[in-house]
C-alpha cells in the first residue's frame, strides 16, 4: 500500500488482506483435520526424532501463530499501537520459512545416504538462509503510513511493502529459499538418476519419495519473489500469508 493510494483502493486492499489471512487459517485447519488420523498414527505414536520435531514445528507453529496474526491484521488499531506491536508480529513470520526448509534439508540429506559432505553443504546454505531471514523479518520493519490510520480511523498492523526496500527484502528472502531448494533438489535428482540407472523406475521413485514437493516449494518461492519485486503493485504484500503457510503444508506432506 502506498501513500498515494486512494481511500477506496486502501479500503479494498485492506479488505482483501483480511480475507486472505482468514482464508489461510481455514486452509490450515482443513489440512490439519484432513490428515489428523495419519498424523496420530505415523507421528504421535513414533519415537522422538529430528524429523518428528521438524514435522510438529511445521504443523503447529503456523496454527498457533495465526490467531495472533488475525488479531494484529484484522483488528482496528491505532498507529502508535501498530508501531510497537506490528514489527513483533512480522518477526514471528520468520520461522514459517525456516521450518519447511529444515524438513527439505533432512530429506535431501537422507536421500544422499547421510553423506557428511552433503550435510556440510546443506548446513552452509541453511545458515545463509537464516542470516537473510533475520535481515528480512527482524530489522527495519515499517508500518503503513500514519495517514492511513488517520483517514480510516484505525486499521490492522500491516507492514509497509509499498515503494521502498522492505518488499525487496522479502523478495531476496524468497530467492535465498529458492537457492536452498535448488541445492536440495539437485542432490535428490542425482540420487534418483543413480537409482534409475540401477534398474529402479525414476517416475515411481519420484512419486514415492515426494520429489514433487521440492518442485512445489521452489514454485511457491519463485512466484513469491516475483510478487515482492513488483513494487508497482499496491497488492504486492497480500500473498505473504499464503507463502508463509503453503511451504509448511507441503513439508508436512513430504
Amino acid at each position: 500500500m502506498d501513500v498515494n493510494t486512494t481511500l477506496s483502493d486502501a479500503v479494498q486492499i485492506i479488505r482483501e488482506a483480511r480475507y486472505a489471512i482468514v482464508a489461510v487459517y481455514c486452509l490450515q485447519l482443513y489440512e490439519w483435520f484432513a490428515t489428523l488420523n495419519k498424523e496420530i498414527e505415523l507421528i504421535h505414536k513414533s519415537r522422538w526424532t529430528s524429523v518428528k520435531v521438524a514435522y510438529l514445528l511445521c504443523r503447529y507453529y503456523p496454527l498457533l501463530l495465526w490467531p495472533i496474526v488475525i488479531v494484529a491484521y484484522c483488528g482496528t488499531w491505532s498507529y502508535d499501537f501498530c508501531s510497537r506491536f506490528g514489527p513483533a508480529v512480522h518477526v514471528l513470520f520468520m520461522p514459517c520459512q525456516l521450518f519447511p526448509q529444515a524438513v527439505m534439508l533432512m530429506r535431501a540429506y537422507a536421500f544422499s545416504g547421510r553423506d557428511k559432505r552433503i550435510l556440510a553443504l546443506l548446513l552452509m546454505c541453511y545458515a545463509g538462509l537464516v542470516v537473510v531471514d533475520i535481515w528480512t523479518f527482524c530489522t527495519h520493519i515499517s508500518t503503513i503510513p500514519e495517514i492511513v490510520f488517520v483517514v480510516l480511523g484505525g486499521t490492522g498492523c500491516y507492514p509497509y511493502y509499498g515503494k521502498g526496500y522492505m518488499g525487496f527484502r522479502i523478495g531476496y528472502s524468497m530467492l535465498a529459499a529458492t537457492l536452498m531448494d535448488l541445492v536440495s533438489l539437485s542432490i535428490v535428482l542425482t540420487v534418483c538418476l543413480g537409482k534409475r540407472n540401477r534398474g529402479v523406475s525414476l517416475a515411481r521413485y519420484f512419486c514415492k519419495q515426494g520429489l514433487i514437493a521440492f518442485g512445489l516449494v521452489i514454485a511457491v518461492n519463485v512466484t513469491a519473489a516475483g510478487f515482492f519485486f513488483n513494487q508497482s503493485s499496491p497488492h504486492n504484500g497480500l500473498g505473504l500469508p499464503f507463502i508463509m503457510v503453503v511451504s509448511n503444508l507441503i513439508a508436512c506432506r513430504v
